[in-house]
């Protein structure tokens, strides 16, 4: 039970880090010039702590080709249309591509073909980008564009609400697989994944071991 609650423990802090980062309003307009937005001007009330309660952190429930991944709304940038990013030469099969956004290039991967060892397969016109904050301190890649199957939606996560369901596989780019609300979800790592797609993109860092 202790080493179940230390691991619970570690998923939340992976979702509450970085909280000092501008969220996104709860009433977020979703479009803005035919594009899909959650993000808003607004920010929402910090995270919230009560007295004897659990800390609740504003997240979503991003769908990607097959899996869920379970992000906190603060490194939410924008979700849009589908646009078919350009080509990049050599990159790896799960990197489609990059596509300009705000007037930069963005890198656009597919999670469950990098995590698989796979290719994305057909893209539906359904899909979607989803720019998230890379949280990188390097800054050469300050933004990562997620493929996604459909919009995410909002949720709220507290601390007895994730159950881990294991890795065995550990797969690369996954921190956490957890189950909530009876659905299994999964934590991405930010970190590892900013540190693949810079590998691929400028070929300057070396692919490190998964930590055991």
């Amino acid at each position: 039970m202790a080493k179940k609650a230390a691991k619970k423990n570690i998923a939340m802090k992976i979702l509450k880090k970085k909280k000092k980062l501008v969220r996104p309003a709860d009433n977020a307009p979703v479009t803005r010039s035919g594009r899909k937005k959650t993000s808003g001007r607004k920010t929402t009330k910090k995270v919230l702590r009560k007295a004897g309660k659990s800390t609740i952190i504003h997240c979503m429930l991003a769908p990607t080709e097959e899996d869920i991944l379970l992000l906190p709304t603060s490194v939410l940038a924008e979700v849009v249309d589908f646009q078919q990013p350009s080509p990049m030469d050599e990159a790896p099969s799960w990197l489609i591509g990059q596509f300009e956004w705000e007037k930069r290039q963005v890198p656009v991967f597919s999670f469950y073909a990098l995590i698989n060892g796979g290719d994305p397969g057909e893209i539906s016109s359904r899909s979607k980008i989803m720019v998230i904050k890379s949280l990188s301190e390097s800054g050469r890649v300050p933004y990562l564009g997620v493929l996604l199957s459909d919009l995410p939606r909002m949720t709220y996560v507290k601390e007895f609400d994730l159950e881990q369901t294991g890795d065995k596989s550990k797969s690369l780019g996954v921190f956490r697989r957890i189950r909530l609300e009876d659905q299994d979800a999964i934590i991405p790592d930010l970190d590892r994944l900013t540190h693949l797609i810079t590998h691929a993109i400028y070929g300057a860092l070396p692919i490190t071991k998964l930590d055991d």
